[in-house]
């Protein structure tokens, strides 16, 4: 079983959101005010993804705070419907997103700069599995988004992850916040990265090579592979889910409502994938 194991990856684990607004785009926030209030909570990193726009971090007193040149950029599906929303972190400087035509044109001017392309909230836009599966080149999905949630009830992506995961796409799952407000809609969604260093160069490098998890919450404390079973060990927790392809899987809870802590599940020879969810009270 393929598995990179960023547990095992040297580094240190650093909290961070990859999509945010700004007054540069259609935030309430002024993007200093915006920095220094992940910066308050604790966070490690932040990327500014304002629509169309890649921020001027150098501008910016980032504190603690290691602050990522991002965008959220739109263009057609090749399928119809809603538009693409296509985030990108760790952008060079002076970058200038083309006026794409189409979703796998933008994907592609990203990807060709080194940066993490994820997809935003595909359920929020209405795509299904089947439109995505149509474009390549990207990272990831966001799996979870607050403004999402908190907007139309749609924050959840996990189902389109799961059926690009059965037809063999290695492709990551990423927890955002998507803020346009200004508390609201921020703080509930994040990566925990695994990265060499305490810089913008090594959390991207650790995000495209998918050293990281996501989360609202839990905190995954080890995740290994040992004679052909997955193992977790999280904090206190529900329940521990193991998600396969097809109606296969394993789900870890006590009886008498304790917390869990440790799961383990042996997957079929044949699965295609198996990812581990950890649920909180």
């Amino acid at each position: 079983m393929e598995f990179d194991c960023p547990f095992a990856a040297p580094g240190q684990w650093l909290k961070g959101n990859l999509h945010v607004h700004t007054t540069a785009s259609d935030g309430v926030v002024e993007p200093q005010q915006r920095v220094a209030a992940y910066a308050e909570r604790g966070y490690d990193f932040l990327a500014l993804t304002d629509h169309g726009v890649v921020a001027d971090v150098e501008a910016l007193e980032p504190g603690p705070l290691v602050v990522l040149r991002g965008i959220e950029a739109h263009a057609p599906m090749p399928t119809g419907g809603t538009q693409a929303h296509i985030v990108a972190v760790g952008l060079p400087a002076g970058f200038r997103p083309p006026e794409a035509q189409h979703a796998q044109t933008l994907i592609d001017a990203l990807a060709a700069t080194g940066a993490p392309v994820i997809v935003a909230h595909p359920y929020w836009c209405g795509q299904t599995s089947r439109d995505l599966e149509v474009l390549h080149g990207y990272h990831g999905i966001e799996v979870f988004n607050t403004t999402c949630l908190r907007g139309i009830g749609k924050g959840t992506s996990a189902v389109h992850w799961d059926e690009l995961l059965s037809q063999g796409r290695r492709l990551f799952g990423v927890a955002v916040d998507d803020a346009h407000g200004a508390t609201h809609d921020a703080f509930q969604g994040w990566i925990m990265v695994k990265a060499a260093e305490r810089t913008a160069e090594a959390v991207v490098a650790a995000v495209r090579a998918g050293r990281f998890y996501a989360s609202c919450g839990p905190a995954f404390e080890a995740v290994w592979v040992e004679e052909g079973a997955v193992h977790a060990r999280t904090s206190p927790v529900a329940h521990i889910s193991f998600v396969c392809d097809g109606p296969r899987g394993g789900h870890c809870f006590h009886e008498d409502g304790s917390p869990v802590t440790e799961a383990a599940y042996r997957p079929p020879a044949d699965a295609r994938f198996v990812r581990v969810e950890a649920t909180d009270e």
